[in-house]
């Protein structure tokens, strides 16, 4: 299984786009999950009308990294599932996916990400194993620090034994994310889902 988990605060007009190019995948994920970070604008409404899952923070203060661990800690995936990490920016060509799940072929590849800034940046398709490796040494999936966050999740896996492979090429939406900077209290409890409403028959 592969779950595509897309940190959005503020994001209602991007997120569509994003959730868009997953269902367009040639081999498209089984779960698309919206992690909505306190979001003031439509991102909740607009990800559900899309066809995506939504998760929402509970007392998040560490922005992206922050909603990814929650996601991480809340959704349950078996050790051989895929977790796809991506920006709500980056629109990723029709064969991403395919192209990713062919370099996992290699059990030692950790991580396949969309472009040089590493795992962690626009777009990365990783090993919940390997997630999970990373978890058992640090405490945590991402670094919440304000500097490393972005970054460190690849030299986290490297540092548990993964390799990473060479990124894929990706395209990026040009507008810049709406940064979190509203902080909250310590600790969080049980994050909500809310799931879009059945097609009609």
């Amino acid at each position: 299984m592969i779950a595509a988990i897309i940190p959005a605060h503020d994001e209602a007009s991007r997120v569509e786009h994003a959730v868009a190019s997953l269902h367009r995948q040639t081999r498209p994920p089984e779960r698309i999950l919206v992690m909505s970070d306190d979001s003031t604008d439509a991102t909740v409404e607009v990800a559900l009308h899309a066809g995506a899952e939504v998760l929402l923070t509970v007392d998040n203060r560490h922005h992206r990294a922050g909603a990814l661990n929650q996601a991480l800690d809340s959704v349950r995936m078996d050790p051989d599932d895929l977790v796809l990490v991506l920006d709500p920016g980056v629109r990723l060509p029709p064969g991403f996916l395919a192209r990713a799940l062919a370099a996992f072929q290699d059990r030692n590849v950790g991580a396949v990400s969309a472009r040089p800034a590493a795992v962690g940046g626009a777009a990365a398709l990783i090993r919940r194993r390997a997630l999970e490796d990373v978890h058992r040494s640090f405490g945590r999936y991402c670094d919440e620090g304000a500097v490393t966050g972005q970054m460190r999740l690849a030299l986290d896996l490297e540092a548990v034994g993964w390799r990473l492979c060479p990124p894929l090429e990706a395209e990026e939406d040009a507008s810049g994310p709406v940064e979190h900077i509203t902080p909250a209290p310590r600790g969080y409890g049980p994050v909500e889902v809310l799931r879009p409403e059945p097609a009609a028959a």
